[in-house]
């Protein structure tokens, strides 16, 4: 722990402060408890325990419980030898307050690790789930109360990995869901105010979602589907956000907040009430649904600042981070076979689709009926693959896959190459070319990220830029396939055309700038077995911004301006940290 309170990694994020295997040794360092806690706090956005070890993927209701647990040991060796408490490693004296306000927080934790395994029986997981969200409230209430702690744990900030400057006991994100907040939400009358009321129902979903809370989070994320949808109709307010940005770049931006409001309704739809009776796959899915929301709007820059930011990721604004968590709480998803054939194809047809749509884009290429049929046919593959799977594979990347990116990449390219087809001319045939090659980016995007977030069977990492099946893995031939996915007709991406998949999109949606979905009905209720199961393949990755070092890249470029660093390229990131969201 060499580096552990190093000012330069503490800034840059590098500091093993921020890793498990380290932040969970026993201190006598309220920083270091206090990072723990954070790391706690965000898991507790999803606590679910079954099941186990599906694609090498940790309960996150064992790793709440050992944060809990290191916390509370922690406190109880800073309150029996006092004399040996630190802070970033310098000597602190506590004085009768500070001793009196850990003490309560022991007696909390105690409180929440007693609820913790209650949370499994839906008989019991209301009343547990209380327990945990006002307990988590008091203490950070308490500390951050505190103004000798407060002033002592304010002091050291540190890059969290989200990218956000965090503190230990990190407040959380404000917002507001009264009837005026949420009348102006509803009506869409500012990114910031649909952000106010998106933070409200994320600070009451920690914990998780119950009988008693769930009527308010619904109430609040249905208003804040409202107003992004309504937002996303205005072409004035859209104009206003996007201001300073180039053609592409905007068009990005409209991406991203069609995503942001397509994984609402995935969050209405499929998760909220079925969370109530303990439901894994809404479990695991809540807690990656509600942060990668908030990171696709924190790490645009343009969309930070209108919902109240300063443009880059911090705790200020609509849509505010949440704590940050330690790196190895999650592990990136272990594939089996079936699941390696399906992400080797799935990424290499990206690439090639998004080659394609450039050529369109840049007048080398000409808009068919095929290509999009091709395109349907590949939005229509992702769906019913994830639908096909099990419990944790479908809550991690139902919004990569049902209603998220590639939703929204897919109508948008959909939409310009039908606006081509139409006879587009002047600035509506620029505006199309722009869309394509947004959701050329966005494609490329998602290539990334399941480079950056999978190990294909056997170990091996996947190659983000592949074009082919068998190259998609770093050790060649790993995944199998001829390019032409189970269902689609055609070949999706290097085809001749031919007639769509037959749609099975968990529900319907609207296109960025008014486009239709591709893909309509259907049944949300796909199961299946296809869980990966872990090989030891364990090492947590850095799920924000590799070492979360990343930041919104220019708005100047005619690339994605919130491409994640990770991936020094010129292509957007729908989901800048998909392992936690």
């Amino acid at each position: 722990m060499a580096n552990t309170f190093t000012p330069t990694a503490l800034a840059n994020g590098t500091s093993n402060l921020l890793v498990r295997a380290s932040a969970l040794n026993q201190t006598t360092d309220l920083l270091q408890a206090g990072v723990v806690f954070n790391d706690a706090v965000r898991a507790s956005t999803g606590l679910f325990s079954t099941p186990q070890n599906s694609g090498n993927s940790n309960p996150f209701l064992g790793s709440y419980t050992t944060d809990i647990h290191a916390v509370q040991n922690d406190i109880a060796a800073m309150l029996a030898n006092p004399g040996t408490v630190t802070i970033n490693g310098n000597a602190f004296t506590l004085n009768a307050t500070d001793t009196q306000v850990l003490t309560a927080v022991q007696n909390q934790l105690t409180q929440i690790l007693n609820a913790a395994p209650q949370t499994t029986n839906a008989a019991t997981l209301a009343a547990a789930d209380q327990i945990i969200h006002t307990n988590q409230m008091q203490i950070l209430q308490e500390i951050n109360g505190d103004a000798h702690l407060a002033k002592a744990l304010g002091n050291v900030t540190f890059m969290a990995n989200t990218g956000a400057n965090d503190v230990a006991f990190q407040s959380l994100p404000v917002g507001a869901d009264d009837a005026a907040t949420l009348a102006h939400a509803t009506a869409g009358t500012s990114l910031k105010a649909v952000g106010s009321v998106f933070n409200a129902a994320a600070d009451l979903a920690l914990g998780g979602i119950n009988a008693n809370n769930l009527t308010q989070i619904q109430n609040d994320f249905t208003a804040v589907e409202a107003g992004l949808k309504a937002i996303l109709n205005n072409p004035n307010m859209l104009a206003a956000i996007e201001k300073g940005e180039t053609a592409v770049a905007a068009q990005t931006t409209t991406l991203h907040l069609q995503t942001v409001a397509d994984q609402i309704t995935l969050q209405l739809n499929k998760y909220d009430a079925n969370e109530v009776n303990a439901n894994p796959t809404a479990l695991r899915g809540t807690a990656d649904n509600i942060l990668d929301i908030i990171d696709i709007v924190q790490n645009d820059a343009n969309l930070n600042m209108a919902a109240g930011g300063n443009g880059t990721p911090g705790h200020v604004g609509g849509f505010a981070e949440m704590p940050g968590g330690l790196t190895g709480t999650v592990t990136k998803f272990q594939d089996n076979q079936a699941q390696t054939n399906f992400w080797a194809t799935f990424l290499s047809e990206a690439n090639t689709l998004a080659a394609q749509l450039t050529k369109v884009a840049n007048g080398t290429g000409a808009a068919t009926q095929d290509l999009v049929t091709q395109i349907t046919n590949y939005q229509n593959f992702g769906v019913q693959f994830d639908m096909a799977q099990g419990a944790v594979f479908q809550g991690r990347f139902d919004n990569e896959l049902v209603h998220g990116g590639l939703q929204s990449d897919s109508n948008a390219a959909i939409k310009a190459l039908m606006g081509i087809l139409n006879g587009d001319t002047g600035a509506a045939l620029a505006a199309d070319h722009a869309m394509l090659t947004a959701a050329a980016q966005g494609f490329q995007g998602n290539a990334g990220d399941i480079a950056g977030n999978n190990i294909a069977i056997g170990g091996s990492a996947y190659v983000g830029s592949a074009t082919t099946i068998a190259t998609a893995t770093v050790v060649n031939g790993i995944g199998m396939g001829t390019g032409k996915p189970v269902g689609a007709t055609p070949n999706i991406a290097n085809g001749t055309g031919g007639a769509p998949a037959t749609s099975t999109s968990m529900a319907g949606g609207t296109a960025a700038a008014g486009g239709t979905t591709a893909a309509n009905g259907g049944n949300a209720n796909g199961a299946g077995n296809g869980n990966g199961t872990g090989n030891g393949h364990a090492a947590g990755t850095s799920h924000h911004h590799a070492a979360a070092a990343a930041t919104a890249a220019s708005h100047a470029s005619a690339t994605s301006h919130a491409a994640d660093a990770a991936h020094s390229s010129a292509m957007d990131m729908h989901h800048f940290a998909h392992m936690w969201g």
